[in-house]
């Protein structure tokens, strides 16, 4: 799968709302994971996508 960061800018943390960037994988001040991973097939992406379902391999994503 292609790397899905490439592009963006700035986002905001899903837990304390801080303004982070692409490159980092996780909240500088909260701590939390700013990637998802597929419980069946281990691919990652960003949460800003909001996926329901895997695009590596279709499973329905379950949030925490």
């Amino acid at each position: 799968m292609a790397e899905q960061t490439q592009n963006l800018g700035p986002f905001r943390c899903p837990k304390c709302g801080t303004a982070t960037s692409a490159d980092c994988g996780f909240c500088p001040v909260c701590g939390e994971a700013l990637d998802i991973e597929c419980l069946e097939c281990g691919a990652t992406w960003r949460f800003i996508y909001n996926y329901a379902f895997c695009p590596s391999c279709g499973a329905k994503f379950k949030s925490k």
